[in-house]
C-alpha cells in the first residue's frame, strides 16, 4: 500500500500545531484502510509515545484544517492496537 495522497500536506500541519508530533510520525507507515487512517510504528516504545504524548489530537486537528474527516487508529508492526 501506499500513503495517501493528502499525507504530506497534513503531516506538515501537524508539524506546525506540535513539533513533538511530528517528530512521531517520522516512525509512521501511513496506509488508508476501510476508510480509516491507520498509523502503523515498527517500535512499540514509539507508539506508547505516540499514545502518551497527546499527538492524535494535533494530527486529528491538522487533518480536520486540511479537510480529511477519517478516523485514525495506531498500531504496531505486531498489528496490536494501542
Amino acid at each position: 500500500m501506499t500513503e495517501p495522497i493528502w499525507w504530506p500536506q497534513v503531516l506538515a500541519a501537524t508539524s506546525l500545531r506540535r513539533q513533538a508530533a511530528g517528530m512521531l510520525l517520522a516512525h509512521a507507515t501511513p496506509t488508508v484502510v476501510g476508510g480509516t487512517l491507520r498509523l502503523t510504528f515498527a517500535r512499540a516504545d514509539v507508539a506508547a509515545a505516540w499514545r502518551d504524548s497527546g499527538a492524535q489530537a494535533a494530527l486529528e486537528g491538522a487533518m480536520q484544517h486540511c479537510g480529511v474527516a477519517i478516523p485514525v487508529h495506531v498500531r504496531t508492526l505486531t498489528t496490536q492496537e494501542v
